[in-house]
């Protein structure tokens, strides 16, 4: 995955054979990019970084290991382009003792939770937001299908669509916006090896 910081001014990527978070600098003058110092922060050997979202304030940064099912928190520093270390949780119930491969992260608009997708867990993760940026596991709930590729949330954040790939279809989740948790509406759509879901406003749609 590779995207701008929510200010535009440096370029990440997460690089998850060589298991580490790339980082540079945007030159707007001459549209290049220009390693920043340092130029990358390493994760744990074999954990894989695979996504990754900004909280909406900017400060904090949450990179999704798909090995090593876990997040980590970092928090990041927009005038220099640094992030900083502050937490690492699993995206799993304790306990649990099966392999499982991340796919997906996302932050809610709000800023108070983060949600994970599991595959072969077959489940969507949320956490809590404290204020520091720290995460506390709150739950899961099964994707009602078999390897949740993705995820998407709508744009009101009412409701949560699963990209169940192995299974050929999009669950639909009711999301309580005060604890988080999410409750399935019983609604399947066909879709053959759904991968991604995106929303539109309607006022971007060709007329």
């Amino acid at each position: 995955m590779i995207e701008s910081d929510p200010a535009g001014q440096f370029v990440l990527a997460s690089d998850l054979g060589l298991d580490r978070i790339y980082i540079w600098k945007f030159d707007a003058s001459r549209g290049r990019l220009v390693d920043s110092d340092p130029p990358f922060v390493a994760l744990p050997p074999g954990d894989g970084p695979r996504h990754f979202a900004f909280h909406p304030s900017g400060r904090w940064f949450y990179s999704l290991q798909e090995e090593a099912s876990t997040v980590a928190v970092f928090a990041y520093d927009a005038r220099r382009g640094r992030l900083t270390a502050k937490q690492t949780i699993s995206s799993l119930p304790q306990g649990f003792a099966g392999t499982d491969f991340t796919s997906e992260i996302a932050v809610t608009p709000d800023g108070k939770f983060v949600y994970v997708a599991n595959r072969l867990h077959d489940s969507i993760a949320w956490f809590s937001i404290a204020e520091s940026g720290v995460l506390t596991l709150l739950g899961e709930e099964w994707t009602r299908g078999d390897y949740p590729r993705s995820f998407g949330i709508d744009p009101s954040g009412r409701f949560l669509f699963s990209c169940n790939q192995r299974s050929d279809a999009i669950a639909a989740f009711c999301r309580d916006k005060n604890t988080g948790a999410l409750s399935f509406t019983g609604q399947y759509t066909p879709v053959g090896t759904p991968a991604m879901i995106l929303f539109l406003e309607p006022e971007t749609l060709v007329k």
